[in-house]
């Protein structure tokens, strides 16, 4: 009869075993620690949504002291290129079509006249509407510049008038005196948005696709039978399968930390033992679905696709790039299912926020109830395979 407890030399055989099968490979090595710096680098450079750098073309049909005013707070606000002056209106189509323009601005003969007599005028603006997240905010930017604008024109008019007539001193002030101020992000970075999340993407794919396609190999090969009737548990060969993985994403999670504060200049103003103890509970759930996708797998080429399978709708629904607020009642109920929204949210909550365990505690309670009932599933589902 088989003892209740866990062996630990044999789990440590098979975790000595399992790294020698690893570090031997270059290949393996690479994918395991190379990868990780090389998507982190990817990211934090071409993942970029800063609305910046904005090409503009003008058509400025009155070309007087006001419309040249009027263009100079738009490039010296450090968002807008002034890249093409256009004689007509039609020139415009050709470069919004091509795409070399993300911006066109229409300012009217009269648009000097019109501000000097106090009728007011209109300026048209059209945006490329591709991106429109993008075009939401150059459209916002466009409205603060010509709002200031036109409330300094107000403000000289009336001082004017004032100065005409020979009245007293008016004193006009914006209705709002709006002060902006950002907490956790004051420069609004989507690299600081984006590059705490990447430690739940990278976890995911090394510890479950990496753990299913090892314990899938082991039938490939067809050492499996051999460990079906040897004296070996299988909660024993799951431990020593997956906790070199568990160790080698603990070590990226300490790579991936490094690069993103040092080089990325991500701030980090949490926990780093809170962040440690929050992976170790992710990495739990990953690890029980790698192992559930091996026992539904017969090759490495099955569990890879269902791995991807899997990877996909986790990244959609966990909030990694697109708001689950924003999803549809029914989308955000499944989204509750996913181990890796609450990961990420924590892993920005402790970068950036500096949240703590009163913050943080329901999505670790998630996460380690989620671990306990995948891993319970996958060792009841792995164990017929001894029977």
């Amino acid at each position: 009869m088989k003892g209740s407890g866990l062996r630990k030399n044999i789990i440590r055989s098979i975790v000595i075993k399992e790294f020698r099968q690893i570090l031997r490979d270059k290949r393996m090595r690479f994918i395991l620690f190379g990868v990780p710096v090389v998507m982190l680098i990817l990211f934090g450079y071409a993942v970029n949504t800063d609305v910046s750098r904005i090409r503009m073309a003008v058509a400025d049909s009155d070309r007087s002291q006001a419309s040249r005013m009027f263009l100079q707070r738009f490039t010296a606000s450090g968002y807008f290129i002034y890249d093409y002056n256009l004689a007509s209106p039609s020139e415009a189509d050709r470069l919004l079509d091509k795409g070399m323009i993300d911006m066109y601005l229409d300012i009217p003969v009269d648009f000097s006249s019109g501000i000097s007599s106090g009728k007011g005028t209109s300026v048209q603006i059209i945006v490329d509407g591709t991106d429109s997240m993008r075009a939401a905010v150059i459209v916002a930017y466009v409205n603060i510049i010509s709002g200031d604008f036109s409330f300094e024109h107000l403000k000289k008019r009336i001082s004017m008038a004032v100065l005409t007539r020979g009245t007293g001193g008016i004193v006009l002030k914006k209705p709002v005196d709006l002060r902006e101020r950002s907490l956790f992000n004051p420069e609004l970075k989507s690299r600081n948005f984006y590059l705490p999340a990447i430690l739940g993407l990278l976890l995911t794919l090394i510890t479950t696709m990496l753990t299913s396609m090892s314990v899938v190999k082991e039938r490939e090969s067809g050492t499996m039978d051999q460990l079906i009737v040897s004296p070996l548990r299988p909660v024993e060969f799951v431990a020593g399968k997956a906790l070199p993985f568990a160790m080698i994403g603990f070590v990226d999670i300490l790579v991936i930390t490094i690069i993103s504060i040092a080089w990325f200049s991500v701030p980090f103003n949490g926990s780093f033992i809170l962040l440690l103890v929050a992976s170790m509970f992710y990495v739990l759930c990953a690890l029980s679905i790698g192992i559930y996708i091996s026992t539904i797998s017969s090759t490495q080429q099955q569990a890879m696709l269902s791995t991807f399978l899997f990877f996909i709708p986790a990244i959609l629904f966990s909030g990694f790039a697109f708001p689950v607020y924003a999803m549809p009642a029914f989308f955000r109920y499944i989204a509750l299912l996913d181990p890796l929204m609450y990961y990420i949210g924590m892993m920005r909550g402790i970068f950036l926020k500096g949240s703590g365990v009163a913050e943080l505690w329901v999505d670790m309670a998630a996460l380690v109830v989620m671990g306990m009932v995948l891993f319970a599933l996958s060792i009841r589902r792995f164990s017929r395979g001894f029977e």
